[in-house]
């Protein structure tokens, strides 16, 4: 697995854009602690100093230069142990007591160097001092900035190894997510040259807490479902017009073949020249439904979509298939508007089609004495366009299938039809997102047209 590859993740470059804000955000924060305990540990040490300079007062007021000078010797020999350093001197800087040999130039608070009695000369401890005037003479109390600067560079230590370890961790974080997502990117790559390469079976695996490219899995996972189904569909509808489409092409070339035999002959080749034609009209009307059925699905478009009346459009085509109907011996019927006002958004050209061919399926199929009844209704927020009749029914076991093109049953093999009505209506359905539910009517069919209440107002 290439580095490189793993380098260049979102989940590696967020951790390293983290990281370097978390490395702003230490140096920033880091800085200001380190200042806040110096600052804290010199505050205190001036306090501390404070506390020993009225101490060394008292003590000179109560038992005078003897007694303070003892101290200060005293408290010399102790001062390793607590880093104090005191020095005593005369009006004339000559040294009194203390370990301070040296009297400091300034009066008052400071940082300083202090000359230590027997120290070496390389020493550079570093002293803060208060120097004040007692009397006559000067007081020196100071105290090493050893331990500040001690604990100062430990805090920066332990900052420094914090932000190691977490820059660490977030890096080693980062090159795992990294991984673990270049490696299902690298699955669904595979997956989708094995679909290339003709295996529509093939689908991308998602763990069982799915992420974020689990999410996309699935997604992918259900186009790829829908797209081998459509696959599958073109497979068979091509197969299925190569069928259905051989007879009658078989038949015009038959009927050309004798209408040139009768030309040989010198007789009039009409007839078989009229019934190729009828052949290749038929092929013509077949094509131009494949070509409609595809533009519909294909077609996303609502720009003629508008509010259309139902009652009239029903009227309109009862008006249209009656004459057909009674030629037929079917009694056609449309169910009185119970809701005048009921009102579709949709294409109005699309749903004639679509009432039109439901219609025709059931006078085409139903014996002659049948009914057949067209009704529009509103069923809470659902609008619902229903074709019903009396006729023989489709078997439950056939129902599936009635809207894939080509599709004919075995006893409307007899009757004409290329076995696309149903499927354009179920392309139209589509289009308008409304679902198509099949039910016995007790004898006959009953077909619904069910639009959803987004697409639906009365």
């Amino acid at each position: 697995m290439p580095l490189v590859n793993i380098a260049t993740g979102s989940a590696f470059r967020l951790a390293v854009q983290l990281l370097a804000v978390f490395v702003v955000m230490l140096v920033l924060a880091g800085g200001v602690l380190v200042t806040a305990v110096t600052n804290t540990l010199e505050m205190e040490t001036r306090a501390q100093l404070e506390e020993e300079m009225l101490l060394f007062g008292d003590i000179y007021d109560a038992e005078g230069l003897s007694g303070l000078t003892g101290t200060i010797e005293e408290l010399s020999r102790q001062s390793v142990l607590f880093d104090r350093a005191l020095g005593l001197f005369d009006k004339d800087k000559v040294h009194l007591a203390g370990q301070v040999s040296l009297m400091p130039d300034f009066v008052g608070w400071g940082k300083t160097h202090l000359t230590l009695v027997a120290a070496s000369p390389d020493n550079e401890d570093s002293y803060h001092a208060r120097v004040f005037q007692l009397d006559s003479m000067t007081l020196v109390v100071g105290r090493s900035t050893a331990h500040i600067d001690a604990a100062r560079e430990q805090l920066i230590l332990w900052l420094l190894a914090t932000g190691l370890c977490l820059a660490a961790g977030t890096l080693l974080l980062g090159y795992l997510a990294s991984r673990r997502s270049y490696r299902k990117l690298q699955r669904i790559g595979q997956v989708l040259k094995t679909i290339a390469a003709g295996d529509m079976n093939a689908r991308i695996p998602v763990a069982d807490k799915p992420d974020q490219i689990d999410l996309i899995a699935l997604q992918m996972n259900a186009q790829l479902q829908h797209l081998a189904t459509l696959v599958t569909g073109i497979q068979a509808t091509a197969t299925a017009i190569a069928h259905d489409l051989k007879t009658p092409l078989s038949h015009a070339q038959i009927a050309l073949y004798e209408a040139g035999d009768k030309c040989d002959q010198d007789e009039d080749p009409e007839q078989e020249i009229t019934q190729a034609l009828s052949k290749l009209e038929q092929l013509n009307q077949t094509f131009d439904t494949i070509l409609r059925i595809s533009r519909i699905q294909a077609h996303t478009d609502r720009s003629n979509f508008a509010w259309v009346a139902l009652h009239n459009l029903t009227d309109k085509i009862y008006d249209l298939l009656e004459p057909a109907a009674q030629d037929a011996g079917i009694q056609l019927s449309v169910a009185p508007h119970q809701q005048p006002e009921l009102t579709l958004f949709c294409d109005a050209g699309m749903i004639q089609q679509l009432l039109i061919n439901l219609l025709n399926n059931a006078i085409t199929h139903c014996p002659a004495g049948s009914t057949v009844r067209l009704s529009a209704e509103q069923y809470g927020q659902e609008t619902i366009l229903t074709a019903e009749d009396n006729g023989p029914g489709i078997p439950r076991s056939e129902r599936e299938s009635i809207f894939k093109p080509f599709t004919r049953l075995s006893q409307s093999r007899t009757t004409p039809g290329n076995g696309l009505g149903l499927a354009l209506v179920k392309a139209i359905a589509d289009a308008h997102q409304a679902r198509i539910v099949l039910a016995d009517a007790d004898p006959g069919l009953r077909i619904q047209v069910i639009f959803p209440k987004l697409i639906s107002k009365s």
